[in-house]
C-alpha cells in the first residue's frame, strides 16, 4: 500500500470516528474498503438496533444487499457466511453464492469477499467486497486490518452512545423527580418535562397530547407554542390513536412533501403515558431530520414514560387527596349555610349559589309541578352566563333517571332533556326526594366541558351534596309548615273571636264569607241556609253569587242530606265537596223539624277560572266551616237563651212583685189583729190564753210578711241603700230597746263607743232583729250582744247557749230555706229565709256574716262591717250604693 493509500485511510479511520449519523459511517466504510481492494463495488451492512444500513462505493454501482434488515435475516445470512470463514475473513465465490440466494436479492457476476465486523462476539456489521480477480493477501490483510481499526471505533463510538444515552435517561428521571418535588399538579409536571425531552433528543419539538372528553385528541404541553407547533405529529388521526391504544410509534418516512426549511417534520417518535392501568397522555417527538431517532431511544422514552405514568399516578393521589378535602371543604360550607337557612326558595338559592361559588359548575334547581319541572333557582359563573337552562322542563323526557337515588350523566339523557338543562355542555341531574316522594332536582353543569374528579368519587360527592339539601329542604318544610300552621291557627282563632262574637246570623254569614274568601285566596264566597221550602243567600262576598251556586250544582229547593251528591265529577276530602272551580263546606245538620240528616246551611267559595283549591285550603276551609257551624249553632242557642232568660226573668220579676204584693197587704190586718188582740189582754178576764195565742201567731205572721218583703226587695233590681255615717254601738244600743224591751234575757256589752260605721239604718235593722229574735227563740238562757273593732273592721256578736246547730248544717245555715235539722226536729218554727236576707245586706254594706256553733253548746253570729275613714266622719250627707 503507497504512502498515499495508507494516508487516505487514516483519512477514513478519522472520518468514520468523528461521523454520528449510521449512513454516514457505512458511506466511509464502504469508501475504505473500495480503496483498499480496488474492487468492482464495495459495500457496508451496518446493523443498527432493528434498522439496516447499506452504503455502496464507487456512489452509483450495484453492490450487495439484503433483502430487508430483520434480526431472522441477519440470523440466516451470518449463518450462511460461517461456512466460508477463514482467518476472518469469508469468500464467496460466484458459484457459491446460490447459498446467499434466500437472503440477498442481487445477482452479481464476480467473487464476493466479506469481513464480518465483530465487536464484543456480536456482529455489528458486513464489509462486502465484489472481485473479478482474486485479491493477492497483501490486500487481503490490509481489508482486514482495516475493518477490524473500524469495527473497534464503531465499538467505542457505541459505547459512547450508550453511556451517553444512560447519562441523558439518568437526567430525564432527575428531571421528572425534580419536577414531582416542586409540584405535584399534574399540568405543572407535564408543562416542566417537555423542554428537557426536547432537548435531550435533539428533536425540534416535543409535545404531549391528551384525549379530551369528546374523544378528541389535543394537545396540553408543548416546547414550543401551540400555533406553531409541527403539524404532522405522526399522522394524528392515525398514528397519534396506535399510540393511545398502548403502542409506541415511530416513523422515518416524512421525507416526501414536507420541506423541512419550513417546518414540517420528517420523522418522529411517540409513546404513551400509561397512569393507573389507563393510557391518558402521549409523548410524541418531532424532528426535521430523517432517522432522527432509533431503537435506543424508543427504549429510553418507554422508560421515561413509565417513570412520568408513576409521577402522574403520583400527582393523581395528591390532586385526588386535595379534591377531596376540597370537597370536605366545600361540603362542610354548604352544610354550614344551609343549617342556617328556614325557607325552602331560600335554602335553594343558597344552595345553588354556594355549590357554584365552592365547584367550577353552573347549578340549576328544578320543583316538580305536576307532569313538569319548573326551575326555581339557578347561578350560572362568569364564563358561561350566555347560557340559560329551560323555565319548564317535561318530566317525561327525564322519567327513567328520576326513579334512581344516583346522579345521571349528562350524555346519558335524552337529546331535548341535554339541550333543555346543559346546552352544548356536560354534567349531573340528581333527584330530589323528601318523605320518599319527588319533589324535584338538581343540574350541576360543568363549566369547562367535564368535572375533574373521577366518576365514582363525582357521583359519591353530588349524591351527599344532594343528601344534605334534602334535609335543609325537609327542615325548611317542616318549619314553613309549622310557622303557616301557626299562623293559620291564629288566624283562624282570630276568625273564632270574630265569628262567635256575632249574635246576628246576615252579619254573621257575611263576615264569615269575607273570611273564607281570604282564607283561602277565594274569589267569592257565600253561606246558603235552608228557609223552610229553600236555601237562600243569608250573607256573601265577592258580587253576585249566582254563578257559584251554578256551579256547584245545588239544587236550592231541595233539602240536602249527607248521603247524597252534588255533581259527578267532585272528589270528597273528608266532609268537604270540592270540584273545579270551586268548594262547599256543610255547616249545620238539620234537627227537629226535617230529617236527622239534613244539612240546613253551606258555606259555597268560588276560584278564579276552573283553579281547584289545593289540600292545605281545603283543609283551612273545613276548619273555617267547623267554626262557622258552631257559631250558627252558638247563635241558634243564644237566641233560645235571650228567649228562655226573657221568660225566666218576666216569671221572677212576677213573683217577686207578687209576694211583695202579698207581704205589704197581708202586713195592714195583721197589724190590725195585734192591736185588737193587745186590747183583749188588756181588758179580757176571760179567755186569756186563747187571745194570747192568736196573738203571738198574728206576731208570727207580721214576722213572716216582713221576711218575705224584705226577701223581695233583695232580689228585685232596685234594690238599694240609704247609708249614713252612723256610730255603731250607739245604734245597736238604741234598736235593743225597741226589739226586745226590758227583756232580762238580752245583755248588751259594748265593746267601745266612736266606732263608726256607713248603714242604711231600716235595712240594717232587719239584720239585727232577726239576730237577736233567732237568739231568744232557740236559747232559754241569757243572750250577750257585743260590738268591738277587730283588724281594722266594726263586729257585731251574738252569742246565745241554746241548742246551737249541726256541724252538717253549717255550710247551708244562710241559704235560702236553710235551718239546722235539730230544729225542725225539735218543732221549732220558721221559714228558714231571715238568715239569707241578713246575708244579703251584710254583703251590701260589703261586710260579712259568719257563724259559730257547736250543737247543745250554743252559737255565736257575728257581722263585720268596714269602718268609716276618719275623714269622712263628720260627713252628714246620705251615701246611696247600688248592688
Amino acid at each position: 500500500m503507497s504512502q498515499g493509500e495508507t494516508q487516505g485511510l487514516y483519512g477514513a479511520l478519522a472520518a468514520l470516528i468523528a461521523a454520528s449519523d449510521p449512513q454516514e459511517r457505512a458511506n466511509i466504510l464502504a469508501r475504505g474498503a473500495a480503496d483498499i481492494a480496488h474492487s468492482r463495488f464495495s459495500s457496508a451492512l451496518l446493523f443498527v438496533d432493528d434498522a439496516l444500513v447499506v452504503a455502496t462505493a464507487p456512489e452509483g454501482a450495484t453492490g450487495f444487499r439484503l433483502r430487508d434488515g430483520s434480526h431472522e435475516l441477519r440470523r440466516l445470512f451470518l449463518h450462511a457466511l460461517a461456512r466460508f470463514e477463514r482467518n476472518g475473513v469469508c469468500f464467496v465465490p460466484r458459484d457459491k453464492q446460490r447459498v446467499l440466494a434466500g437472503v440477498s436479492p442481487s445477482a452479481l457476476d464476480c467473487d464476493l469477499l466479506f469481513v464480518p465486523l465483530i465487536a464484543s462476539q456480536k456482529t455489528i456489521g458486513v464489509v462486502a467486497v465484489g472481485l473479478d480477480l482474486a485479491l493477492h493477501e497483501a490486500a487481503q490483510g490490509d481489508l482486514a486490518a482495516f475493518c477490524s481499526v473500524a469495527t473497534h471505533v464503531l465499538d467505542t463510538s457505541r459505547a459512547l452512545a450508550a453511556a451517553h444515552r444512560l447519562s441523558r435517561d439518568s437526567q430525564l428521571l432527575a428531571m421528572v423527580n425534580e419536577r414531582l418535588h416542586k409540584s405535584l399538579d399534574r399540568k405543572d409536571v407535564l408543562g416542566g418535562i417537555v423542554s428537557g425531552v426536547r432537548s435531550a433528543f435533539n428533536a425540534d419539538t416535543c409535545t404531549i397530547f391528551e384525549r379530551s372528553g369528546n374523544a378528541r385528541i389535543v394537545p396540553v404541553a408543548s416546547s414550543a407554542p401551540f400555533v406553531d407547533a409541527p403539524t404532522t405529529a405522526i399522522e394524528l388521526e392515525s398514528e397519534l390513536r396506535k399510540v393511545f391504544s398502548g403502542l409506541a410509534a415511530r416513523r422515518d418516512d416524512y421525507d416526501t412533501g414536507h420541506d423541512a426549511a419550513k417546518g414540517g417534520a420528517r420523522s418522529a417518535i411517540g409513546v404513551p403515558f400509561i397512569v393507573d392501568g389507563k393510557i391518558e397522555n402521549a409523548l410524541v417527538l418531532e424532528s426535521s431530520q430523517p432517522h432522527a431517532f432509533d431503537d435506543a431511544d424508543i427504549s429510553a422514552l418507554r422508560s421515561l414514560a413509565f417513570h412520568v405514568g408513576l409521577a402522574l399516578s403520583n400527582a393523581r393521589l395528591y390532586e385526588r387527596e386535595r379534591a377531596r378535602r376540597t370537597q370536605a371543604e366545600s361540603l362542610e360550607r354548604v352544610v354550614r349555610i344551609l343549617r342556617d337557612t328556614q325557607y325552602v326558595d331560600e335554602v335553594l338559592l343558597v344552595f345553588v349559589v354556594t355549590t357554584s361559588h365552592e365547584l367550577p359548575i353552573d347549578c340549576f334547581a328544578y320543583v316538580l309541578d305536576g307532569d313538569a319541572l319548573v326551575r326555581r333557582a339557578m347561578r350560572s359563573r362568569d364564563s358561561s352566563r350566555g347560557f340559560v337552562p329551560l323555565d319548564r322542563v317535561e318530566r317525561a323526557g327525564l322519567e327513567p333517571f328520576l326513579v334512581v337515588d344516583d346522579p345521571s350523566d349528562s350524555a346519558l339523557l335524552p337529546r331535548a332533556a341535554r339541550e333543555a338543562l346543559f346546552g352544548d355542555g356536560s354534567g349531573v341531574v340528581v333527584p330530589l326526594r323528601i318523605d320518599g316522594n319527588l319533589w324535584g332536582l338538581i343540574a350541576m353543569r360543568s363549566v369547562d366541558g367535564g368535572f375533574t374528579w373521577p366518576q365514582d368519587e363525582r357521583a359519591m360527592f353530588v349524591r351527599t351534596l344532594a343528601s344534605h339539601l334534602e334535609i335543609a329542604l325537609a327542615n325548611a318544610h317542616a318549619y314553613e309548615r309549622e310557622r303557616r300552621r301557626a299562623q293559620e291557627r291564629e288566624t283562624l282563632a282570630e276568625a273564632a273571636r270574630t265569628i262567635l262574637g256575632q249574635v246576628d246570623l246576615p252579619t254573621l254569614a257575611e263576615v264569615m264569607s269575607r273570611l273564607a274568601a281570604s282564607l283561602v285566596d277565594a274569589e267569592q264566597a257565600c253561606v246558603l241556609r235552608w228557609m223552610g221550602d229553600r236555601y237562600g243567600v243569608v250573607g256573601s262576598y265577592g258580587g253576585a253569587v249566582e254563578d257559584l251556586i251554578a256551579r256547584t250544582g245545588l239544587a236550592l229547593d231541595m233539602r240536602v242530606t249527607q248521603a247524597m251528591g252534588i255533581g259527578p265529577e267532585e272528589r270528597r276530602v273528608q266532609r268537604l265537596i270540592e270540584g273545579a272551580g270551586f268548594a262547599v263546606a256543610p255547616l249545620v245538620h238539620g234537627a227537629g223539624d226535617g230529617p236527622t240528616d239534613a244539612i240546613d246551611a253551606f258555606l259555597l267559595v268560588g276560584a278564579k277560572g276552573d283553579i281547584r283549591f289545593g289540600r292545605d285550603r281545603l283543609r283551612l276551609l273545613q276548619e273555617l266551616g267547623a267554626l262557622t257551624a258552631l257559631a250558627l249553632r252558638n247563635l241558634e242557642l243564644y237566641a233560645a237563651s235571650t228567649d228562655a232568660n226573657r221568660a225566666l226573668h218576666e216569671s221572677n220579676q212576677f213573683k217577686d212583685d207578687l209576694l211583695a204584693m202579698l207581704a205589704h197587704d197581708f202586713r195592714g190586718p195583721l197589724t190590725v189583729i195585734e192591736g185588737y188582740c193587745e186590747l183583749l189582754m188588756e181588758n179580757a178576764n176571760t179567755n186569756s190564753e186563747e187571745i194570747e195565742t192568736i196573738y203571738a201567731q198574728a206576731k208570727r205572721l207580721v214576722r213572716l210578711a216582713e221576711d218575705a218583703l224584705a226577701l223581695a226587695h233583695s232580689q228585685g233590681e232596685s234594690f238599694a241603700l240609704e247609708q249614713t255615717p252612723t256610730d255603731f254601738a250607739r245604734y245597736v244600743a238604741e234598736n235593743l230597746t225597741e226589739i226586745a224591751p226590758n227583756n232580762p234575757r238580752v245583755v248588751f256589752a259594748p265593746g267601745e263607743n266612736g266606732i263608726m260605721v256607713e248603714l242604711d239604718r231600716s235595712r240594717f235593722r232587719h239584720v239585727l232583729d232577726n239576730l237577736i229574735s233567732n237568739a231568744l227563740k232557740y236559747s232559754g238562757e241569757e243572750i250577750v250582744v257585743n260590738v268591738s273593732k277587730k283588724g281594722g273592721r266594726a263586729v257585731l256578736e251574738v252569742t246565745d247557749r241554746g241548742i246551737g246547730i249541726p256541724q252538717g248544717d253549717l255550710a247551708t245555715v244562710f241559704s235560702r230555706f236553710g235551718r239546722g235539722s235539730n230544729a225542725r226536729n225539735q218543732g221549732i218554727e220558721g221559714s228558714g229565709i231571715g238568715l239569707y236576707v241578713a246575708k244579703k245586706i251584710a254583703e251590701a254594706h260589703r261586710g260579712r256574716i259568719q257563724v259559730r256553733s257547736k250543737e247543745n253548746a250554743g252559737s255565736t253570729f257575728s257581722v263585720d262591717l268596714p269602718l268609716l275613714p276618719a275623714h269622712e266622719r263628720t260627713t252628714t250627707s246620705d251615701l246611696s250604693r247600688s248592688i
